[in-house]
């Protein structure tokens, strides 16, 4: 027992000179690379996630170029105004990423308003001008108008809040905005930045 003690002791302390030799050069002993590893895939079972089922991290800026390539093709007519966009998971086998990636880089484009989301459908390519009812803003901005030429909504009364709109049409706070937008292009409404939007007095 001794020797085999003293022998382990041996490869301890050798492991130890080439843990700190390698911690020298700025590199991490395989020791520690396995206590990261294992810490990982147990932060992963905790939350409920398959260790085995997790992809390698796409590098930094790989979102970023993901949607560059799609804000160029939605720019040079390849996605049409109204064109679902490919699947979360096409696009991730396409760039060899993780779906986590895809998300980043089409929340993008959300935000720039290139694409809105359709619930339970994909993404959509916005563009185009005025109220396109192929799309949600388009939609939502239509039926907008229509309760103005109605009467439902008077000269000078507010238009339904963002909140409101959101939720009566299940939309994103952007393509609520964007729907103000149309109808303020149009002519029809009145945005009053920190008041919200109105529908044109007769007088003005």
């Amino acid at each position: 027992m001794r020797r085999l003690g003293g022998h382990r002791a041996a490869r301890g302390e050798a492991a130890g000179g080439v843990g700190l030799r390698r911690g020298r050069a700025g590199a991490r002993c395989p020791r520690a690379q396995r206590g990261v590893a294992r810490h990982r895939q147990a932060t992963l079972r905790r939350t409920g996630i398959d260790p085995g089922s997790v992809c390698t991290v796409a590098p930094r800026g790989t979102s970023g170029r993901i949607a560059d390539e799609l804000r160029a093709r939605i720019r040079d007519g390849l996605l049409q105004p109204g064109a679902m966009l490919p699947s979360e998971a096409g696009l991730a086998e396409q760039h060899d990423v993780a779906r986590g990636t895809v998300r980043a880089a089409l929340a993008v484009l959300v935000d720039e308003e290139l694409i809105e989301v359709v619930p339970g459908v994909g993404r959509r390519v916005i563009g185009g001008s005025g109220a396109d009812r192929t799309t949600a803003y388009g939609r939502i901005a239509d039926d907008l108008a229509a309760e103005i030429r109605a009467g439902t909504l008077a000269p000078g009364e507010p238009l339904p809040s963002e909140a409101t709109v959101m939720g009566r049409y299940d939309v994103s706070r952007n393509t609520a905005r964007r729907a103000y937008k149309v109808l303020a292009e149009s002519g029809a409404v009145v945005v009053r930045h920190g008041a919200g939007a109105f529908v044109r007095p007769v007088d003005s």
